[in-house]
């Protein structure tokens, strides 16, 4: 199996080393692309109008002046167009990715574009995965979570997100399948020395999850796993709003 492995964080992301060392045992083939340096936050954003620069490092490893999915974006029509990865994994995530927090994510965004491309893509994430230490729980269940994840690929145009419940949550209890949470309720802003000056801090969040959720999952001991589709029209709204006629009105 050929596998393309991206993240968000950078290439010196210990999470990324993590990540392929987790994937060694199911790939005869894997490639690295990851950005120079951290890229938290960017989403599904593409670097248009500007140049992005590619270096290889040595042993199937690029670096990309880029986001995490022009990283995914030259994997699929540079580094590997003529021999296409089976699947692309994007982390292992220095934090939760989970809940409102998806679309922000650039892990997440990576991921999409690979699955935009219908090749099976996953984005997985260490809650709390600040220290080397915290990853723990992701060495613990690593490799049972890839067994899961490759028995269960996602279908095409949807992604698999899997996050790893923190280490303070003590023994990994299993896999659950989720849906995602509702969590944030609003933003905190710092102010800088410099006048006019802002900085964004650290999401406001509710506490308590809902049942059945990501972060019900997490919050419990469990790794959780939720597939996220690109199709994102909401089918049940689309009574509330009929056709309407510019002659005759709705109708």
């Amino acid at each position: 199996m050929r596998i393309l492995i991206t993240n968000d964080d950078g290439i010196d992301a210990y999470g990324l080393s993590l990540l392929a060392d987790l994937a060694r045992p199911f790939a005869n083939d894997i490639t690295i692309i990851a950005p120079s340096d951290n890229r938290s936050g960017t989403g599904r954003s593409l670097s248009l109008k500007r140049d992005i620069h590619l270096t290889d490092i040595g042993e199937g490893r690029f670096t990309c002046s880029g986001t995490p999915a022009d990283c995914v974006m030259l994997g699929l029509n540079v580094i590997m167009r003529d021999n296409l990865p089976d699947l692309i994994l994007s982390g292992v995530n220095h934090g939760m990715n989970a809940a409102d927090d998806i679309g922000y994510s650039g892990t997440i965004g990576a991921a999409f574009e690979g699955a935009i491309n219908n090749i099976p893509s996953i984005a997985l994430s260490q809650d709390g995965g600040d220290l080397e230490s915290d990853f723990a729980p992701t060495k613990e269940a690593g490799e049972m979570v890839m067994r899961y994840i490759m028995e269960n690929l996602p279908a095409p145009r949807t992604v698999l997100n899997v996050n790893f419940p923190k280490l303070s949550t003590g023994r990994i209890k299993g896999i659950m399948p989720t849906t995602t949470d509702e969590h944030k309720i609003g933003d905190i802003i710092h102010n800088t020395e410099t006048p006019h000056h802002y900085r964004i801090g650290p999401m406001r969040i509710k506490e308590a999850a809902r049942e059945g959720s990501d972060r019900h999952a997490l919050q419990n001991g469990y790794v959780s796993v939720t597939p996220l589709t690109m199709v994102q029209t909401d089918k049940a709204q689309l009574a509330n709003y009929p056709l309407f006629d510019a002659d005759t009105g709705p109708q």
